[in-house]
């Protein structure tokens, strides 16, 4: 008679090995010859096809165990619940998990884990409370997975009182929770106590530098993810796809593409360029640093081709402002049969706002939910503000926000408000902006565009009272800063900067680049200063905006033949875009700066952007 341990431990030991297709023909053969898989059985088979992606076969097994009455044995739910879990099928895991007539620890950690590890980092962390309430006491996963989740939403204290937890649960040592720490310090931005828990960890796997190669990233501090990055390489440490992608962000959100192309070589070394995913990053790294020909280049090379490869290029072409390219690969790639999502309707309705095509973005919105199911999110309804806001439909605008299904949140008011500003629109203007001051009375960004409003109007005590209202609620402005790279190093400018070793060459250039654009037709735009009152009060080099200095500096330190690259923290103010554009005429230089809101190509005393933005 046959042995049904034996047919157990065969396949264990193929599923250790990752042959889906050898433990499928022993869970078939052992049936053939009579034996029913039992609680260990089934298992076995739906882990391999958990660590082998074949979820397709695991729901096939599923239905087996329905049918054999294994669906209430705990130790098979909670491998299916983790199967579910770990292939994003949450709903499908939540069924399973609330059936349960025990609660095992082994279920409860698997569904934390598939919240935390799918960005529900709230629901993660309700869950933990709630089996902590039941009396359970978790395991290491359940721990690493809840302080991952407050890295998520950046819960720093109560990710230490969780840490705290699991030193007197036993788990001091633990190298998942270890991990999972230097993330939420990394995440948090606490480079130091993030470098203290990473360099507590004995033996340092690729997981453990992740955490700060992407906790850096994803916190701002791209600089040090960098460093990060290439002391890693220096080490010997073998990079995943994931290490990839983090350090290819850090490199985008700099605008550091000379780093960025020297990861996509060793991507091609290690033979990741190959994978969907590679390709995805690199599309969105390129656009980021303002090329969209390598960019363009990385998607046409791509064999296969997903919806994220499609909604990189859709969202490049619109942020530079070529529109109809984005409109019309959209429209590629619905006929090619991919189903767009959410992030690709940002992408073509923001194209549209950009080309002028009102009609056309309308229809798009409205085809979200007739044609694909796709409810608008707050994002969308803004793009069609500024589509309408953009083509001086101001009233039609407002009449949309007071007609939207869900409450219009800051961004749909500051998106008609900016509208408003274009359109030297007084009474729209106002309601808007005072709604705006309601919503987020601490927030610079409405006293400035509430005070840029008044000044195009020439409502200069209107625009006092703004800045005095911003004064006395404590509200400050955040600085202008500036960010170009020369010679492998990143420099940066703020507003009347003079911390430069080369300051006073930069000014002096700046001055002689101001007769020249005055000659050519400049005119400097007083209403981009915050109060024309202080101009004759103060030294006017004071009032240099970092933009300025960085294009500056970058045209005395590269050749002609190389664009000048700047990325800036805030929006370009009126002043220096017309400065900029008259600058790359006199200089004959290609200039690329992004700012806030979008990327500003020019060249030839023209801006990709057509004077909107």
């Amino acid at each position: 008679m046959e042995n049904i341990v034996l047919w157990n431990v065969m396949l264990v030991g193929y599923g250790q090995m990752g042959d889906l297709d050898e433990s499928f023909k022993i869970f078939s053969l052992m049936q053939f010859k009579g034996l029913q898989p039992n609680q260990y059985t089934y298992p076995s088979i739906l882990r391999t096809c958990t660590s082998v992606g074949a979820l397709y076969l695991g729901e096939q097994i599923h239905s087996q165990v329905l049918k054999t009455g294994f669906w209430q044995n705990v130790y098979v739910c909670s491998v299916l619940i983790d199967m579910y879990a770990k292939h994003e099928k949450l709903d499908a895991a939540e069924k399973i998990f609330w059936r349960l007539n025990e609660e095992d620890v082994v279920s409860w950690t698997s569904m934390i884990a598939g919240y935390a590890q799918h960005d529900f980092f709230v629901e993660a962390l309700k869950l933990f409370r709630k089996m902590q309430d039941h009396g359970i006491q978790s395991d290491n996963i359940g721990f690493a997975s809840a302080i991952s989740a407050c890295a998520g939403i950046q819960a720093l204290y109560q990710g230490r009182q969780i840490h705290a937890q699991s030193l007197m649960s036993g788990y001091s040592l633990d190298h998942s929770i270890g991990n999972a720490l230097i993330f939420l310090y990394a995440r948090c931005g606490k480079i130091q106590d993030a470098y203290a828990a990473f360099d507590k960890i004995d033996t340092k796997d690729v997981i453990s530098w992740n955490g700060l190669v992407s906790g850096f990233a994803q916190s701002g501090f791209c600089e040090e993810a960098l460093k990060v990055f290439s002391r890693l390489h220096g080490d010997g440490v073998e990079a995943n796809m994931f290490t990839y992608g983090s350090a290819v962000s850090a490199a985008a959100n700099t605008t550091n593409i000379k780093q960025g192309k020297q990861i996509h070589a060793r991507i091609i070394k290690t033979g990741y360029n190959a994978e969907t995913e590679a390709s995805n990053i690199l599309i969105t790294l390129y656009a980021k640093c303002g090329s969209l020909v390598d960019a363009r280049k990385e998607f046409l090379e791509m064999q296969n081709k997903n919806d994220v490869s499609w909604n990189a290029m859709i969202t490049g072409y619109s942020q530079h402002g070529c529109g109809n390219e984005a409109i019309e690969l959209f429209e590629e790639m619905r006929h090619l049969g991919v189903k767009p999502n959410h992030v690709t309707y940002l992408g073509v309705l923001s194209a549209c706002s950009h080309v002028g095509l009102v009609d056309k973005g309308l229809c798009y919105f409205n085809s979200m939910s007739k044609d694909y199911g796709l409810m608008p999110k707050l994002e969308h309804y803004a793009s069609v503000v500024d589509i309408l806001g953009r083509a001086g439909n101001l009233q039609r605008a407002m009449k949309f926000v007071e007609t939207m299904p869900v409450e219009p949140d800051a961004m749909v008011w500051r998106t008609l408000l900016s509208a408003c500003i274009v359109h030297k629109n007084i009474e729209i203007g106002e309601e808007t902006g005072y709604r705006l001051l309601e919503l987020e009375p601490q927030d610079s960004a409405t006293y400035v565009l509430l005070s840029n409003l008044y000044a195009v109007l020439g409502r200069w005590d209107s625009r006092n009272q703004t800045r005095l209202l911003m004064k006395d609620r404590g509200v400050k402005k955040e600085p202008g800063r500036s960010w170009i790279e020369v010679k492998n190093t990143i420099h940066a400018f703020f507003v009347g900067d003079r911390l430069h070793p080369l300051a006073n060459h930069i000014y002096d250039f700046v001055e002689e680049l101001n007769k020249q654009v005055v000659m050519i037709g400049y005119v400097q735009d007083n209403n981009s200063l915050w109060n024309d009152l202080e101009l004759g009060q103060k030294d006017p080099t004071a009032y240099i905006h970092s933009e300025k200095l960085a294009i500056a500096f970058g045209l005395l330190s590269l050749p002609e033949m190389i664009p000048i690259r700047v990325m800036k923290n805030l929006r370009v103010c009126n002043d220096c875009h017309n400065w900029i554009k008259c600058v790359s005429k006199v200089a004959d230089q290609a200039i690329i700066v992004r700012d806030a809101y979008r990327f500003h190509h020019f060249a030839d005393g023209q801006c990709s952007c057509n004077d909107f933005w």
